[in-house]
């Protein structure tokens, strides 16, 4: 009768050992996602905002020409 009681008592709790891993697992994959997501925008915005200033850069090479053309 005692083995009977603690198999019935040990099932229920590795029952929810095993929710509490799957559970933990499931938040880490989901951090792990949302991060490899945020560092994918952060080059993507890191790229633009190199492009936005190389366009800065040239616009303003093609008027100091311009205005030594006419200089």
């Amino acid at each position: 009768m005692s083995d009977l009681l603690s198999y019935s008592q040990i099932v229920p709790l590795g029952a929810f050992a095993v929710a509490i891993a799957y559970a933990i697992c499931n938040a880490w994959i989901k951090t792990s996602q949302h991060e490899t997501e945020l560092q994918q925008r952060t080059m993507e915005h890191q790229e633009k905002m190199k492009a936005m200033e190389l366009e800065i850069a040239r616009s303003q090479a093609a008027m100091t020409d311009r205005k030594s053309q006419l200089a």
